[in-house]
């Protein structure tokens, strides 16, 4: 039976101290908490419990980790083959890419809080004493024919620029600029494509960073599943 990953349902890295964990789990269980998500955040509130009860308990924890090891290949992607725009590269099998903020139900941090942690890294005001690096995990499901031949992923990641139209002040002459809505910088996204290797494993983990993009305080963490 394949182990459960409590990391990923509390969102938090493998590495976390136990702070960042009870803050995880107070925060998910105060949304999930029946009273207030109703029955249908039953489950996941059980799972949230669940978690916490072991990632909490340092000797549950040590034990899990192993388990968890037994159960999943985690390979590490070299930063240099991530961000290579190399036409000869293969096009991938998957052609829409997935956005980070756009294409999943489930975000942990909420989506405002996660758009604001990626603004910090492109004008570095309020930035929490200590910040930590973590993950965005994201469930990537591939074909068994996929798995065996290999396939590049593309993943689209928030970016933030000055607005060349107003040079990032907000105003177009005596005007709110109409480009930014007056907010004196542009959303974008760069896909990252990240080649999965033939023959990967189900339930294999791939970490890749991102700060090749001038994002620091995340990096992608993919959970292959093959179905």
């Amino acid at each position: 039976m394949a182990t459960k990953d409590y990391y990923l349902i509390l969102g938090v890295s493998r590495g976390e101290n136990f702070r960042g964990i009870q803050e995880a789990f107070r925060e998910l269980a105060k949304r999930y908490h029946p009273d207030r998500a109703g029955p249908g955040g039953t489950h996941k509130f059980l799972d949230i419990q669940e978690a916490y009860e072991v990632l909490s308990n340092p000797g549950k924890r040590n034990l899990y980790n192993h388990e968890l090891e037994q159960d999943e290949i985690t390979i590490h992607s070299r930063p240099e083959q991530i961000f290579s725009r190399s036409p000869s590269r293969p096009e991938p099998l998957i052609p829409e890419a997935m956005s980070v903020l756009h294409d999943f139900e489930t975000i942990r941090p909420s989506l405002e809080p996660l758009i604001e942690r990626f603004l910090r890294n492109f004008t570095g005001e309020r930035v929490p004493k200590g910040e930590r690096l973590e993950s965005l995990n994201i469930e990537v499901i591939l074909s068994p024919e996929e798995a065996a031949q290999g396939v590049v992923v593309p993943v689209a990641v928030p970016v933030f620029y000055n607005c060349r139209q107003c040079g990032g002040s907000g105003r177009d002459w005596l005007f709110p600029c109409i480009d930014c809505n007056a907010q004196g910088i542009i959303e974008e996204e760069e896909t990252v494509r990240v080649g999965i290797s033939p023959m990967v494993a189900d339930r294999a983990v791939i970490e890749v960073p991102i700060h090749g993009l001038g994002i620091h305080n995340f990096y992608l963490r993919l959970h292959i599943r093959i179905s």
